[in-house]
């Protein structure tokens, strides 16, 4: 965008108060170098120290919390070593953790924590029932309060002048309920979001009613109708398929974008209600020389791309690790081949464990103040023989992470794998490769074989047809999943598609994040591949036959794909079927 050219968004805040605010707001990363500086300085000298500093946290954690009830039952005020913790206490993982945690969400107090939660964080867990993570007020003093300007203050440093204009950032809504004890669940990003000072306002670019839209095309069009003609310098979000949806869309629809930003309004196409509608039209003004130069890029390119709405950009910040490495090329098409888009680091519902990225690695420093973390070796997978601190990670192993946070989760399974591609000092900088057995995650919906078989179980309710021998394949290239299934009865078209939407709903039903990425189009519909009768017998003889053990043969119902997975099932498909190509993102 030319600068001098209005953008038709309306941030002016008239007096005194206003000036000040756009003055700070175009001073930004000056601004955040001087208390980001200060917290780089000390992040710095923790990454000289890490031992030292992973055994003060621990001992800050277990002495905060050692007069609740699970202090008490692990004799918190006992430990005095490492090796004391891990003694006491068990590795555990959510599940494990579900019954503290749900009491709390009762109102319950002083059970994994002092007191009670400040705000529960909502995600995907290994069965139907969602998991809450609590967030505690001591926690979010702790290490949350200050992460954005350590954050922000970092990626400035690596790539100046990404707050030149503005930012595209999005997260999820700050609250979306209460728990039965009258505490709010939502997003933490949202909350921050949601509460930083005015002036850090007028960089974003999205206003936070358009994030609270629960309709995806509408939500998705107001994102586009405030972003695209603005001066964005900077994109900052976790899911590079959310950003390639976007952009896609922002092409199918470009000339309602244009004539609205023309205009001043927003499309009537899309479900806005009476007053979210006149809460976002007040905030738009026309804007006619912008939408010219709209035109101008959408007559003389083939497609409407950021690379060429957002001239400036200097900076994407996603995730480009895990399958989401599969999601960059297609994304890159849509930008300069000259603008960085950088790993936006390893953080999760249960723990930000990275504030400070390191461009040059595609991976991130550890927090080492965040946290207190314990490592296992990868290749010992579900027998760990021994835990390592973060000072004792190598350069080029993988390892399963386990956290105990400020937040009442101890010696908590992640189940993450992660590699250590180099140290900061003595911290590791690490890079996430995928979940660990039992969990497939292609856009964050982390689906897990109890809920993959507890929907397939849905569906065969649902429809009333049987079934026998079943295994699931996450396939990133789609992105989505396939389900080669033996059904009872005649595998025709309209009972297979019948079935493959009952599993999709079902998967809906049990995952609210697998909900809210089909939703967002950021996966496929589910696909049934019939196998042939006695499918199961054709599938040992094949496995014996590779030389797996009779007395060993398993075989995951959730797994990634691969070209063996795939082969064997297609060696064993209904004579019926004739795979074919499945449909893409954009025609699904």
């Amino acid at each position: 965008m030319k600068h001098g050219i209005k953008s038709g968004i309306n941030t002016h805040t008239p007096g005194l108060k206003g000036a000040i605010h756009r003055w700070m707001a175009n001073r930004l990363e000056f601004i955040l170098s001087i208390p980001g500086g200060r917290l780089y300085r000390r992040h710095v000298r923790a990454c000289q120290r890490v031992e030292a500093e992973q055994l003060r946290v621990l001992r800050e954690i277990l002495t905060w919390s050692q007069d609740t009830e699970v202090g008490r039952q692990f004799g918190f005020a006992d430990i005095r070593t490492h090796a004391d913790y891990r003694q006491r206490v068990p590795v555990m993982d959510y599940e494990q953790h579900r019954p503290w945690i749900e009491r709390h969400a009762q109102g319950e107090e002083n059970v994994l924590f002092p007191g009670r939660p400040m705000v529960f964080t909502r995600t995907s867990g290994t069965t139907a029932k969602p998991k809450l993570i609590p967030i505690t007020q001591f926690n979010f003093n702790r290490t949350i309060r200050n992460r954005g300007k350590l954050w922000l203050h970092n990626l400035s440093r690596h790539f100046p002048g990404i707050y030149a204009g503005k930012d595209f950032t999005l997260v999820s809504p700050a609250f979306d309920g209460e728990t039965e004890g009258g505490i709010p669940f939502g997003s933490l990003s949202g909350i921050v979001y949601q509460n930083i000072p005015a002036f850090m306002k007028l960089v974003h670019t999205i206003p936070y009613e358009v994030l609270c839209i629960p309709d995806y095309d509408a939500k998705a069009y107001a994102l586009l109708r405030f972003g695209v003609p603005s001066h964005v310098t900077c994109i900052l979000t976790g899911n590079p398929g959310t950003l390639l949806n976007l952009a896609q869309k922002a092409d199918l629809w470009k000339d309602t974008l244009i004539e609205d930003i023309r205009a001043g309004t927003l499309s009537h196409d899309f479900a806005f209600t009476d007053e979210l509608r006149a809460t976002l039209e007040a905030m738009l003004e026309p804007a006619p020389e912008r939408a010219d130069e709209l035109a101008a890029i959408a007559q003389s390119h083939p497609t409407f791309r950021p690379a060429d709405y957002w001239p400036d950009l200097r900076l994407v910040h996603t995730w480009t690790n895990g399958n989401c490495a599969l999601v960059i090329p297609k994304l890159r098409d849509w930008f300069h081949d000259e603008t960085p888009i950088l790993d936006f680091g390893y953080i999760a519902s249960e723990i930000n464990a990275s504030d400070v990225i390191e461009p040059g690695s595609n991976g991130s420093h550890l927090s080492v103040r965040s946290a207190f973390y314990e490592f296992s070796a990868f290749e010992e997978d579900d027998q760990p023989t021994r835990f390592y601190m973060a000072h004792e990670l190598e350069v080029g192993r993988r390892y399963f992470i386990y956290v105990t946070t400020y937040s009442g989760l101890y010696r908590y399974d992640m189940n993450d794998v992660v590699e250590v591609v180099g140290h900061f000092h003595q911290a590791p900088i690490l890079k996430f490769l995928f979940k660990g057995k039992g969990v497939t995650s292609l856009q964050g919906e982390k689906l897990s074989e109890h809920q993959l078989i507890e929907a397939v179980a849905q569906a065969a309710r649902d429809t009333g047809i049987g079934h026998d021998f079943f295994t699931a394949v996450a396939d990133p290239e789609l992105p989505g999943y396939t389900l080669y299934i033996e059904l009872h009865g005649d595998p025709t078209d309209a009972r297979t598609a019948q079935f493959a939407a009952a599993v999709d709903n079902a998967l809906c039903q049990v995952n609210i994040e697998y909900a809210a990425k089909r939703d967002s189009e950021r996966l496929v519909p589910v696909r049934v591949l019939p196998l042939r009768e006695k499918a199961f017998d054709a599938y040992r003889i094949m496995r014996l036959t590779e030389g797996a053990f009779e007395g060993q043969l398993k075989w995951l119902h959730l797994s990634m794909a691969d070209d063996m997975a795939l082969r064997r099932m297609e060696g064993i498909l209904h004579p019926s079927v004739i795979p074919s190509p499945p449909a893409t993102g954009e025609e699904a």
